[in-house]
């Protein structure tokens, strides 16, 4: 399995009131579609997705997936991945055997996962992070890391 790991992009704190109903800066919105164009560009396609419920996840992948058309295919909004630790997110992922698995949340759950995975320290990773990594007989305890970036001003930057 290729399992992608994303968080979402840079959110506003302007007009906060809810923090589940945050929307994206306008870098959050740059970014989403630096890191759709590369998506595009890449011929990266996930068989699945599974986006937090909350609004800036929502947004992100909605700017993703339309710069980048049919390189999403299906969209699961969950709410158990608002704000879900790094194990509960493993625990999401074990249900699933697609090809091919997408998940958008957010911190601290995102950074620890990416960490966990490459047998690492806790390492903080910025908003709109995206990771690959290939699951060896859909175990995540058996991954290997194919790329870690994140768009900033327009580029897509290597964090490996």
């Amino acid at each position: 399995m290729d399992l992608y790991l994303l968080r979402h992009a840079k959110s506003s704190w302007e007009s906060y009131e809810d923090d589940h109903d945050r929307v994206l800066s306008d870098r959050g919105r740059k970014d989403a579609c630096t890191l759709g164009e590369y998506i595009y560009k890449n011929n990266i396609n996930v068989e699945n997705t599974l986006c937090s419920s909350s609004h800036r996840t929502r947004e992100t992948i909605y700017i993703i997936n339309k710069v980048s058309p049919n390189s999403v295919n299906e969209i699961n909004y969950l709410d158990s991945l608002y704000h879900a630790s790094s194990n509960k997110i493993k625990e999401i992922i074990k249900n699933y055997t697609n090809k091919s698995l997408l998940i958008v949340g957010h911190n601290p759950g995102i950074s620890e996962l990416i960490s966990d995975l490459l047998k690492s320290n806790f390492i903080d990773y910025p908003t709109c992070v995206f990771a690959q990594f290939k699951l060896i007989s859909h175990d995540i305890a058996n991954a290997k890391v194919q790329i870690i970036i994140r768009p900033k001003d327009k580029k897509i930057i290597d964090l490996l």
